[in-house]
């Protein structure tokens, strides 16, 4: 891809919990490495300690992401010694304050990050801000702020109705961008036949799998994963991903209920994924009416069904039924509702030719619901409103401090990584 835009430098502030569990981690690693191959310069900030720092990215933080290419990670020395992954609520109050000191004396052309604490620093020292945002944001929120910053770039989200709630509370309608979540295409190849599948991972052979991966909370529609698994006794239902003691407390809740027919696999990698989707009859997104995001809610999960060419039963919710169309690409069920779910699957397993025919529309169209296009889309924008931003909203000393890094390039890449480590000690007693 190479580089293909006039933002020549571009870096990523990710949460700081990098890696990790939490979905959105897996975001932001899908959405950097399609960024890194577009990008001249370009750098993934996330915290660490002094090892990972002189790591970097290593083949071990890309077989957990799932990815296929490496980039520029760098990994923060906030911390005397991290195991990690990062736990469930890992957070270090340094971390925004030292991420966005960074980028200051690296001044790239664009800085990105979905972190409302970062946002705040960078916008207060001018630099240039593209912020991608899932959630609704209420009138007396902090977060309004931003919205007056001519150096905010623009906010990058998931579906039309956040991007009326962020206007309606004083943001430029220029300046939002809504963008679905995507997939990464290359993570499902070779395309696996079921039963190589299920031999691979020694599941049932002549078993109907119904399959659901992420989180295991509540919202997400487990609850009524379970009660369709007592309804359809016949069938086994896999769940595939959740923290420790969610995975503890849904196997609690099956031995209590007897529920002899699902199976809690737990977290895989990324790079076992594809084979547990490979392997099922058919795949749900189950996600609840009563979770607060459902109406604008783009699941990662979605977009990876869809890549597998296997038939999805997902709930009937607004954002979901952008992507899908009942009857058209899938089947869609009423949110909450164990006996709409049954009905859908076993409509599915009783149609082979229709269960086909849907998992193909739906593989087609994900074609455009990938990393790379998404990528391309957010960059045009981009584009477009860092060329409107007044030369008074630029980063102070920006010439100055590009012609350190200038200097700085032509070092010894161990002798720039001292230079900074000092820097980070430094600045870490200032603070």
């Amino acid at each position: 891809m190479g580089h293909k835009y006039s933002i020549d430098s571009l870096m990523y502030l990710s949460p700081g919990n990098l890696p990790s569990q939490m979905a959105h981690t897996g975001q932001i690693t899908k959405m950097t490495q399609a960024l890194s191959q577009k990008i001249e310069k370009f750098e993934l900030v996330t915290s660490g300690d002094i090892f990972s720092f002189w790591k970097g990215m290593d083949e071990e933080f890309k077989s957990w992401y799932g990815l296929t290419h490496s980039f520029k990670l760098v990994r923060l020395p906030i911390n005397f010694k991290i195991n990690t992954p990062f736990p469930k609520n890992y957070y270090n109050k340094k971390y925004p304050r030292l991420a966005a000191f960074y980028a200051y004396l690296k001044s790239p052309r664009l800085v990105y990050t979905r972190t409302p604490a970062i946002i705040y620093f960078l916008l207060k020292i001018g630099m240039p801000v593209l912020w991608e945002w899932h959630e609704p944001i209420s009138k007396d929120s902090p977060y309004c702020e931003f919205f007056k910053y001519k150096n905010l770039i623009g906010v990058v989200t998931l579906s039309p109705k956040l991007a009326d709630n962020y206007i309606q509370l004083g943001l430029a309608p220029e300046k939002v961008f809504v963008s679905h979540s995507a997939v990464e295409l290359q993570n499902f190849l070779p395309h696996q036949e079921k039963e190589v599948a299920r031999q691979k991972l020694s599941l049932p052979l002549e078993s109907k799998i119904i399959l659901y991966s992420g989180h295991l909370y509540e919202y997400k529609g487990i609850p009524i994963v379970l009660e369709t698994a007592k309804m359809m006794p016949e069938c086994t239902f896999i769940l595939v991903g959740g923290w420790i003691d969610d995975i503890n407390r849904v196997k609690t809740t099956c031995q209590e209920r007897s529920l002899h027919n699902v199976r809690v696999v737990g977290h895989v990698p990324q790079s076992e994924l594809a084979s547990y989707l490979y392997a099922t009859d058919v795949l749900l997104v189950p996600t609840s009416k009563s979770w607060k995001l459902a109406e604008v809610t783009s699941p990662l999960k979605l977009f990876e069904y869809m890549a597998v060419k296997r038939p999805i039963v997902a709930s009937a919710l607004s954002n979901i039924m952008t992507v899908l169309r009942d009857g058209e690409n899938a089947l869609l069920a009423e949110p909450d509702e164990p006996t709409s779910f049954k009905a859908a699957i076993t409509k599915l397993l009783d149609n082979p030719s229709m269960a086909h025919s849907l998992a193909e529309s739906a593989f087609q169209e994900v074609h455009k619901f990938t990393w790379d296009s998404r990528t391309d889309s957010i960059l045009d924008f981009a584009v477009e409103r860092l060329e409107k931003i007044e030369c008074g909203s630029k980063i102070p000393n920006t010439k100055i401090f590009r012609y350190i890094n200038g200097i700085k390039s032509v070092l010894n890449i161990y002798w720039e990584k001292y230079i900074l480590e000092k820097i980070f000690k430094t600045y870490n007693r200032i603070c």
